[in-house]
């Protein structure tokens, strides 16, 4: 079961990868990486329940290269326990973003960031969030990017009822 979460999240990375394929043809090592905010286009997150938002901003989440990416969740919209094989460094945007560590949600053990918040994930920490109101964050980190669920049915049993 767990490899089948793995190859869910890996499937979303090369979607979103290949979502945002036209705009880093034309990015250069060499030349910096510029988006207007009346540019910046949120998709379906692919691999997540209904509601889910993302863009890519930089990077190949399945390469090791650096990668920016925003996520707009919805109010109440929940990310069970999960961790991560590279640091994530999280930003808040906009809304509460609560967050908390262990192998299961408990929103009395989380602390919520609001607008300007940040956060950083050391690999392998277990570790959950959840949106107060909708909530956008910017995730950067050294890819490749992988998630792994503590509990990989829970993660699949959302994605299947939110598309009921």
């Amino acid at each position: 079961m767990r490899q089948l979460a793995n190859l869910a999240v890996l499937i979303s990375s090369f979607i979103v990868t290949a979502e945002s394929q036209a705009a880093s043809d034309n990015q250069s090592a060499t030349q910096p990486i510029l988006i207007k905010a009346a540019d910046v286009q949120f998709h379906p997150a692919p691999g997540f329940p209904k509601g889910a938002q993302i863009v890519l901003l930089q990077g190949d989440l399945s390469k090791a290269e650096p990668y920016t990416i925003r996520f707009k969740l919805p109010d109440g919209f929940v990310i069970p326990a999960h961790w991560h094989t590279t640091d994530e460094e999280v930003t808040v945007l906009s809304g509460t973003f609560n967050v908390g560590t262990g192998d299961k949600v408990d929103k009395s053990q989380s602390t919520a960031l609001t607008a300007g918040g940040f956060q950083v994930v050391p690999a392998k920490v277990h570790h959950y969030v959840w949106a107060s109101g909708e909530t956008v964050v910017q995730l950067d980190g050294m890819g490749p990017r992988t998630t792994t669920f503590v509990n990989p049915a829970e993660w699949t049993d959302m994605i299947k009822n939110s598309s009921k």
